[in-house]
Order: structure tokens, then sequence, then C-alpha cells
């Protein structure tokens, strides 16, 4: 019949009218749509020219952990980009390998450290770093933040003084941090920021309990905060690793000496091998290379499929 409508004709219009029906809730919620897309613009393609809060012309990156895991990784590629760089808990002769890839300049702050009086979870510490970025570029575009201290025990084992330590560098580290990053990029015109935690902090850990629920605590604050400025064109997510190769790792865990504790390891993770720096560093930098600025708000676990296994 000619006034019979085709089943695609009428997905078509109630695919029409589910749009238009969330529009005019967006409308209705105080959110004018014409106005969210005149104010959206979005980033060029990937080998486009980025924007940048630098003063100097040329994007800027902060880095607070060049000492281990993937900060100094991440720091090598953001060098190979020719960022400007600001950096702090610095690797030997970090500084001077950067400015040899290509950074176009590198701010090494001195005194920080993953444990110890000068710890992240100390007021101001994080400040130092930006108010260095600001003073010598007038701002930056991307942060790395690993705030860390690693400890094991159960609910029948840990103490107060135990679970109120990893609180202080596992969790109220990550705030006082994010508290000092983010106004110079929502002042800037947006931004990019990645903090480090762990995969423990999605699957639960009970030999490492306090350790686990901080870090599970800091992922739902960076998705909190993620929230607060993603209309300020302000993007944080979090990446948490397990089970990775960084330099120390074995010796830390016992498996340098140990085959048992090393097999014991390898059962946990699916992917049969521990992670290798670098291919966290990788995906991380997906997150912070100024291309990706409509993902935010998530946990990206890095760690061989754990998360997966047995849940």
């Amino acid at each position: 019949m000619d006034n019979e409508r085709r089943d695609d004709d009428v997905i078509g219009l109630d695919r029409r009218g589910f749009l238009a029906a969330g529009a005019a809730g967006l409308a209705a919620a105080g959110v004018g749509m014409n106005q969210a897309m005149a104010d959206s613009t979005p980033p060029p393609m990937p080998g486009g020219k980025l924007r940048t809060n630098s003063k100097t012309g040329v994007r800027t990156a902060i880095v607070t952990d060049t000492q281990l895991n993937i900060g100094p990784y991440l720091a090598k590629e953001f060098a190979r980009r020719n960022y400007n760089l600001v950096i702090a808990d610095v690797q030997k002769g970090l500084d001077k390998e950067l400015k040899k890839l290509g950074a176009t300049e590198v701010v090494v702050v001195p005194g920080l450290e993953q444990e110890g009086p000068n710890n992240e979870g100390e007021a101001g510490q994080i400040q130092k770093v930006v108010d260095a970025a600001v003073k010598a570029f007038g701002g930056y575009d991307s942060v790395f933040i690993r705030t860390a201290i690693h400890a094991t025990g159960d609910i029948l084992s840990t103490t107060a003084e135990d679970m109120h330590l990893s609180y202080e560098q596992n969790c109220l580290a990550v705030m006082l941090a994010l508290q000092a990053v983010l106004p110079p990029l929502i002042d800037g015109g947006g931004g990019q920021v990645v903090v480090q935690t762990s995969a423990t902090g999605e699957k639960p850990h009970p030999g490492a309990m306090a350790y686990s629920v901080m870090r599970a605590a800091a992922n739902m604050m960076v998705r909190c905060a993620a929230l607060n400025v993603a209309a300020d064109n302000v993007c944080i997510n979090t990446v948490g690793t397990n089970f990775m190769n960084y330099p120390g790792f074995k010796h830390t865990v016992g498996a340098d000496k140990d085959p048992k504790i090393m097999e014991a390891m390898l059962n946990m993770i699916p992917a049969g091998r521990l992670g290798e720096t670098r291919e966290a560093a990788h995906f991380t930098m997906a997150l912070l290379d100024g291309y990706n600025m409509y993902t935010t708000g998530n946990f990206f676990p890095v760690a061989g499929g754990f998360n997966n296994a047995g849940m």
C-alpha cells in the first residue's frame, strides 16, 4: 500500500523522535543545545596544530614523578614531541636526556619525593610544580600525577596508623594535587590530567587492604573532579597499573630471589607476564597529547587482564 511505511522508515522516524526528545530534555534541563554546540571547539585531527596555554607558544607538560614506573617514559615521549617540561622527583640524568630527545625547555623542581617529608601528601608540594610551570611558561596543557606508598596487610593485621598513612599518600595527595593543577587549566581554556593509581582500586586486593581501599577512593575522586571541570574543556582520567616490570619491582615483592613468588604472581595475570612500563606510558599518552578531549572521568586498568580474572 502507498501509505504503508517500510520498517526502515519507522526505525528512522523513531530514531529522529528519540533524538528530538533527548534534545528537548536537555533544553528543559537548562542546557541550550545551540549554545553548547557553538561553545564546543573540537581539537584538530592528530598531526594538526594544537592550542596551548603556554605563553611561549610551545605546548607544556608537567610530570610529577619521573623517578620510576611510567613517568620517565612519558617525559621522554613529551620530549620527542618538543614540549616544554616541568618535572619532579627526577631520575638521575633524565633532564639532560630529555633535552637531547627534543624537549624545548626542561625545568626541574627539586625536593619532591614519593615517600618522606616532601611527599605529595604534604600540602603545597604539587603547588611548587604548578608555580614553576606558570612562572617559566605562563601555563601548561598536560599533567601526569603519581602519588604512592605501598603496604601489605589484611583487615585483621592493618593498623589505624597503616590506614592513615595510606590515606595521606594514596588519597589525600591526589586531592591536593588536583586542587593545585586544575585552576590554571580552567583559566587557560582547557587541558588534560591523568592520575596514576592502581588496578587494585577496582579489583579488591585483600592482602593490601588499606592500599586497595585508598586507591579505590582516589579513582572515585577523579571521577567526581572530572564532572566538575568537563564544561571547562578539562579532561581528567585515571590509569591504574599493576604487575609492572619497572626497576626494583621484582626485588620489592621478593620475586628476584624466590621463583615461587613470581610463579604465584604470574598466575594472577591472564596475560601471563609482567607489563612493561613503556606499554602503560604509550596508552597514557593518548589521554595527554591534546587530541583526545572527549574522554573524561574514566578509570583505565593497565594490568594484563588482572581486573577481569575471577570477577
